[in-house]
């Protein structure tokens, strides 16, 4: 209850941060905000992609909660999303797949390779923090960033060089042939089928967390590690193990973002996913069932705020300041209470 309560209030204050510095920086600031709070849901376009940015951002989201439950903070996300992105798109476009003429890979073997590799990807670069703060206690929160800071302007180097498509204006790979690509459920937007996955990816996460004995232990050694240790917890390994799995959820929301809603790789094509989904895993904290939720909620506000700065005097994305917003929330909630108890043992 006390959670639920917590995402409901960092949600209300974002939006109220937000339709603020609408109205300010509006010549017709009541146009705007009937914007903000209408036209996402005025047509299937605007509600399709809506819906689809929280599919991308669920299975990375359960990731960064999924570190967090097991004592770390995975701040690499952007680079596990990149990085998986890009290996998928070389794989749909540099492996044959001629069926017809009985060569190379068949299309549902190619696409299984190519979702197995964006999967390693990400859990490579998840576990090189994971292994580093369980080996040499090196924190997670510099490697993992600052892995992440060098890995994303070589992929941009490579999208941008040896590795664009060359015919097209757009830094980006060649695009996926037809056949790799997830159908859309509301066409023209790009809400589609793997919905179903996320869905129940999320259930599964619930699941895991509730009912059995590794999501219990993950749990308690991010909890407790102490005492997780006495009792005989290996620590070591869950640490591994929950940075890893982060960073191959982080690779499938990287897989889905090329096969289902860009079909290719371009430069710069997390648009700052992996920070949204470690500030939606903020929100949600340790209850697994408001992920969900708060990916929806967090998507119609970037969405809707986009759509209404197209009427402000200002030009810039709505993502920065829903993160700046939630991110300075999320520190007031965990700071305010440690002053008051320092406070009361003086």
């Amino acid at each position: 209850m006390k959670r639920s309560t917590s995402f409901l209030l960092s949600m209300g204050i974002c939006i109220a941060v937000i339709t603020i510095f609408l109205a300010l920086s509006s010549d017709a600031p009541v146009e705007t905000l009937i914007l903000f709070f209408t036209q996402t849901f005025s047509s299937w376009w605007y509600a399709g992609n809506m819906l689809n940015m929280a599919v991308l951002l669920i299975p990375a989201a359960i990731g960064s909660s999924l570190a967090l439950r097991s004592g770390s903070f995975n701040l690499g996300g952007e680079a596990q999303l990149y990085a998986p992105a890009l290996v998928t798109a070389l794989i749909l476009t540099r492996l044959p797949a001629d069926v017809a003429a009985g060569e190379g890979f068949t299309v549902p073997a190619l696409l299984v390779l190519a979702f197995v590799c964006a999967l390693a990807t990400g859990a490579i670069l998840g576990a090189i923090p994971g292994i580093l703060k369980a080996s040499f206690r090196a924190s997670e929160l510099l490697t993992s960033f600052l892995l992440s800071a060098a890995l994303v302007p070589l992929i941009d180097y490579l999208i941008a060089g040896p590795l664009r498509d060359q015919g097209k204006n757009l830094l980006a790979t060649k695009p996926i042939a037809t056949m790799f690509r997830i159908p859309p459920l509301i066409p023209p937007s790009f809400f589609n089928l793997s919905f179903l996955l996320v869905l129940a990816l999320a259930f599964a996460y619930a699941f895991f967390l509730v009912k059995t004995g590794p999501g219990y232990r993950l749990g308690v050694s991010g909890i407790a590690p102490e005492f997780a240790a006495y009792t005989g917890m290996p620590i070591k390994r869950i640490t591994i193990a929950g940075m890893s799995i982060s960073g191959a959820l982080h690779g499938l929301s990287g897989f889905l973002a090329v096969t289902g809603t860009w079909y290719t790789c371009h430069q710069g094509i997390t648009s700052g996913m992996g920070w949204s989904a470690l500030a939606i895993a903020l929100i949600a904290g340790r209850n697994p069932v408001i992920v969900v939720p708060a990916a929806l909620l967090y998507s119609w506000i970037q969405a809707s705020g986009d759509n209404a700065l197209l009427s402000t005097r200002f030009d810039f994305d709505s993502t920065a300041i829903i993160q700046a917003v939630l991110f300075l929330i999320i520190s007031a909630q965990i700071v305010l209470p440690l002053r008051r108890r320092r406070r009361k043992t003086l």
